[in-house]
């Protein structure tokens, strides 16, 4: 029987179990427990167009616009009408999307950078939690195991350089190697690299290391998303407000009382999250605090009650005053693994898919719940692929150790401190050119060993993430989507088919080259 292994258990994951076929074995490889991830914390919904008469065409144009013309207009054409099945085989299922009170049907809500209510939501704010509780419910594949409480830090390669297994390390430090036909990297964003953020604690994924060590690309890393609604001050945040909450009718605030997103965008509170991050990050600059301000949304806590305890429990005179202060924060990782829709990368039987690859779906910025819809398909995709074309393959491996720098816990703490200011919602090449000195001098400076510990790992990945945003950023000389400069702070049409690419150079080194995407296709 072949096998299959999957890192990561998010929508992505469960999406490629769920599609595969029940004659191939599938381990399920998770550095927490199998529902703790942050397709689980998802608070805003899913996209679902389908009912809009145009194939799509509205849709794929809030996509394109919102990823500030990057995106590939065929690839979000293809994804979007794709996710169609896909959703409606889990309304079909039963899986309990929120009603409109009146009418009965689905409530398509509105939210930021979409042109029309096309949003489901289920449990008000919990839509990523009852979707992935109803996937892992419906989990019925009978060569299924989950292996929980542990990282992977390497890819296992033959003789003939296929990829053939990976290599484990457990909860006790404990390495194994686990053998496999083919492996799926379903590992995530890598928002935890700053300490303000929207993940889960524990979060940060290493499927970009992984695929660097062995020869892939890397695409758009400088593409951070900051979400410009967390629950917190600067430097303090606890949780996300959803989009939803905006969609719903939250307008934001200053002390003041001031609407100030009313004079920067024709969409107000509801523009693009990278212009609503950087208008809220100004307003702090100038020493101004931020909120929503709720007063037009009626039964609050029965729509949003996950927000609703998490306010009450961090601001409890927040709800009294129907203000609730936000902040941005680190949210979604737009770069990722270079791949194919379908999961695929320049090694056959190796994919990635999720918020760990990226296609040129989202551009420049992702809009607003269009994060599970990508997972869903790209994780059906990349199943079908699979179960076409998986061969054996030989799983006698090279004896294998891995060699990682040991990075001191203050040294991690210190860039990661620093991150939010240099690589944050504002960039310029003087602080990061600084600021990648120093992770050159973290990296190189560290002791080396093969005694890996899952704290080490993380310390190491964290630097090397930073150390892949940074390069990525600087060598983009222009501002487009969640990438602003203040030294280039205007788009630049010639950079709208350029992606930022990195290889490994080496060591600890990285390689960027900026590349003209063949074949890509954009609105005209």
């Amino acid at each position: 029987m072949r096998r299959v292994i999957v890192v990561g258990s998010g929508i992505a994951a469960l999406s490629f179990i769920r599609h595969l076929n029940h004659d191939i074995e599938v381990v399920c490889i998770t550095k927490d427990q199998l529902t703790e991830n942050n397709s689980n914390f998802a608070q805003g919904g899913i996209c679902f167009s389908k009912n809009e008469s145009d194939n799509g065409l509205a849709h794929s144009i809030d996509t394109f616009k919102a990823g500030a013309e990057m995106g590939d207009f065929e690839v979000i054409q293809e994804v979007i009408t794709k996710s169609y099945p896909f959703i409606q085989e889990l309304i079909d299922e039963g899986l309990s999307f929120d009603k409109n009170s009146k009418s009965g049907e689905l409530d398509y809500a509105m939210e930021g950078a979409h042109c029309k209510p096309r949003i489901l939501h289920a449990g008000g704010d919990q839509t990523g939690k009852f979707i992935a509780q109803h996937m892992v419910a419906h989990l019925d594949h009978p060569n299924l195991s989950i292996i929980e409480e542990t990282e992977v830090i390497d890819l296992l390669t033959n003789t003939a350089n296929e990829i053939c297994g990976v290599l484990t390390l457990d909860c006790n430090n404990n390495l194994e190697s686990i053998e496999a036909d083919a492996v799926v990297l379903a590992t995530g964003g890598i928002n935890n690299v700053f300490t303000t953020n929207s993940n889960i604690p524990h979060s940060l994924a290493s499927g970009p290391i992984l695929a660097l060590h062995h020869g892939l690309t890397l695409e758009s890393m400088e593409m951070i998303q900051f979400h410009p609604t967390l629950l917190g001050k600067p430097k303090e945040a606890f949780s996300l407000v959803s989009e939803a909450v905006r969609g719903a009718g939250a307008i934001l605030v200053n002390e003041t009382g001031k609407q100030f997103m009313d004079e920067l965008h024709p969409m107000k509170s509801l523009a693009p999250r990278d212009v609503t991050s950087r208008a809220l990050y100004h307003q702090q600059q100038e020493g101004h605090e931020c909120f929503l301000n709720i007063q037009a949304i009626p039964h609050f806590p029965e729509r949003f009650p996950t927000i609703y305890a998490a306010v009450q429990k961090h601001y409890p005179g927040a709800m009294l005053k129907q203000l609730i202060p936000v902040t941005p924060g680190a949210h979604y990782t737009v770069g990722g693994i270079q791949t194919k829709v379908d999961g695929s990368t320049a090694y056959e039987n190796l994919y990635a898919v999720g918020e760990a690859a990226c296609t040129n779906f989202h551009g420049a910025n992702r809009l607003a719940s269009n994060s599970l819809l990508e997972g869903l398909v790209m994780g059906a995709l990349a199943a079908d692929k699979v179960n076409r074309t998986i061969r054996p393959i030989d799983p006698i491996h090279f004896q294998h150790s891995i060699q990682i720098p040991v990075i001191t816990e203050a040294d991690a703490q210190t860039l990661q401190h620093q991150s939010f200011d240099v690589l944050g919602v504002e960039r310029n090449a003087v602080q990061m050119k600084t600021y990648l000195e120093k992770i050159q001098d973290v990296l190189t400076d560290a002791p080396i060993t093969e005694n890996i510990t899952k704290s080490a790992w993380q310390r190491y990945c964290t630097v090397k993430m930073l150390q892949l945003i940074c390069t990525s950023a600087i060598e983009r000389n222009e501002s487009r989507g969640v990438h602003y400069r203040t030294d280039f702070p205007t788009q630049n049409n010639s950079w709208q088919k350029q992606v930022v690419e990195l290889k490994s150079g080496g060591k600890e080194n990285v390689k960027s080259i900026t590349r003209t995407r063949e074949n890509h296709s954009i609105l005209h």
